[in-house]
């Protein structure tokens, strides 16, 4: 099955901007040639884009939003033509158009799930975050627990169920983000997990049996610093390669995956930036050809 590049290179609602030139360095960089080279059938790329006439001014979130309309589009196209999606994106809040996407193609009452790698939660809301930052809260807005604006901007329908989301590589929580995460039926995985390999098959097998279709989303802060010394939220204790790819391959090899999706590269600062290029086109070469659907 061919699979569909989507390119969101946006931080928040800046284009190319900090992160958000991330997926088009890894475009520049050679990634579909190094993925056909590794066997996998790339249909091409596109690119998603937010129109200046479309931006409401001073309201981010809402134009977070809009973006993800764009990217529900595109990537439910995708998912029509009989493509699977590899979305490249600047930061985590992308992911909502993501899901959306997948609502708009398989209907809003499909049964997806989502085993998300990140060292951190993602799992703040308004009231529980310190920061305030949006790049913590996507997958409480996923969940419905934040964002109402922020999704119907998008065109996410309902919210997806937390017993479908699984969370692997976790190591960093704030205090309200946890006591608020683990109040939900969502499954946590601590790198060790991950890298042990059988807890992870297990969540992911249950997982796997209870809904129609996957969805993996990669935040790069899941591996160590050494490997993405680039990256704008690294978390010491983190992820190898190695480890990563084959955590990957036990989800891409249920047979159920539709979308992957990848964010947080920060492609600058030099040879720091190259390095960290170098271990994302490494990690996706290696771990995309076992992707299958049944």
């Amino acid at each position: 099955m061919p699979t569909r590049v989507i390119r969101v290179p946006y931080r928040y609602d800046e284009r190319e901007e900090g992160l958000g030139a991330g997926p088009s360095a890894l475009l520049g960089a050679g990634l579909v040639d190094r993925l056909k080279s590794a066997g996998v059938e790339v249909a091409g790329a596109v690119e998603v884009t937010l129109p200046d006439e479309e931006r409401e001014a001073g309201r981010t979130a809402v134009n977070i939003g809009l973006l993800g309309a764009h990217t529900a589009r595109a990537t439910g196209d995708a998912l029509d033509a009989g493509e699977t999606v590899l979305v490249l994106a600047g930061d985590d809040t992308a992911t909502i158009g993501v899901l959306a996407g997948l609502q708009r193609a398989h209907g809003a009452g499909a049964a997806i799930g989502v085993v998300w790698f990140d060292a951190h939660g993602d799992f703040n809301t308004p009231e529980t975050s310190y920061s305030g930052i949006l790049a913590g809260m996507p997958v409480a807005i996923l969940a419905g627990l934040a964002g109402p604006l922020w999704r119907a901007a998008a065109g996410l329908a309902p919210p997806m169920p937390t017993d479908r989301i699984v969370l692997g590589g976790v190591r960093e929580l704030d205090h309200k983000e946890e006591t608020l995460l683990r109040s939900t039926d969502a499954t946590i995985l601590t790198t060790q997990e991950v890298c042990a390999e059988e807890p992870l098959r297990r969540v992911v097998g249950r997982l796997a049996a209870s809904v129609e279709w996957l969805w993996i989303h990669i935040d790069l802060d899941v591996l160590d610093p050494r490997h993405v010394p680039s990256a704008s939220t690294p978390s010491p204790r983190g992820l190898e390669i190695d480890e990563l790819v084959r955590g990957l391959r036990v989800v891409l090899t249920t047979g159920r995956v539709a979308v992957v999706s990848v964010a947080g590269l920060n492609p600058g600062g030099g040879e720091r930036g190259k390095r960290s290029i170098d271990t994302t086109l490494a990690l996706l070469e290696r771990a995309l050809p076992d992707w299958t659907i049944t």
